[in-house]
Formats: C-alpha cells, structure tokens, sequence
C-alpha cells in the first residue's frame, strides 16, 4: 500500500483554518495542522517528514518561513496569498555552491526549470475546492 502524502497545514490563520476545513473530505491525504508558536517546530516536521508544507503568505516570511526552508530541504512549501488569490511554490532544495562553477550550474538548472513551468491556476477560497 502506497504512503499516504503527508500535509502540514503551517500557522494559525483564518486562511489556515479554511484551507483545513476545505480538505476535511480528502482522505488520501494525512492533513495535519502546526501552529507557529511551538518551540520545536524543527523537531516536529523532520519526525513528520510531511510531502508538502502549506503557509498564509500573510506571515512574516522572514522570521517564520525562512528558517522553516532551510531545516526541510527537499520538502516544498505552498504559500498561498488569499488578496490575490495565488499560490506560490518555494523549494527547500538545497545545493552546495562552493565555486562559481557551481553557481553556474544552479542558475541553468533553474532557469532550464523556468522554461518549462506549468501555467498559474487561480484559486477560490472558502466553501469549494482549494
């Protein structure tokens, strides 16, 4: 039997809050919530090892999000902006960028990315699908 994906719905928004309630009915997903104010928010993702990690872009990126990509490489995150009604993908992934050599291959490997990204979807929240 296949792994059921892992959802970390990350902080204690009214967005958060709809979104959960929004994916009540998915039952292939494991959707669990995490409010920003545990201490060992760390500790707790890297035991959960989720497949996706879902934010309010409201929140201060910077003092929350930011230090969160770089504890879970590898884990994508979803930043959803409820003004404009966009989702935002961030990848945790992580390289070493030792030389500028190496910082070469970055940037072609993600711009090569850029050239094949899918088309943006506009999302409605509240009652409905997410």
């Amino acid at each position: 039997m296949p792994k059921q994906p892992v959802v970390v719905l990350f902080g204690n928004s009214l967005l958060m809050d709809t979104v959960e309630a929004s994916l009540e009915d998915q039952k292939e997903l494991g959707i669990l919530r995490m409010v920003t104010t545990i201490s060992d928010v760390d500790e707790r993702l890297q035991a959960l090892a989720p497949d996706l990690i879902i934010f309010d872009m409201d929140v201060n990126l910077s003092d929350v999000v930011m230090p969160l990509l770089f504890s879970q490489p590898g884990t994508p995150f979803l930043g959803l902006d409820i003004d404009s009604g966009k989702a935002v993908v961030l990848s945790s992934q992580q390289q070493a960028v030792m030389t500028l050599k190496d910082l070469t291959r970055v940037i072609r490997t993600q711009t090569d990315r850029r050239s094949k990204a899918v088309q943006p979807v506009a999302l409605h929240f509240g009652k409905g699908v997410v």
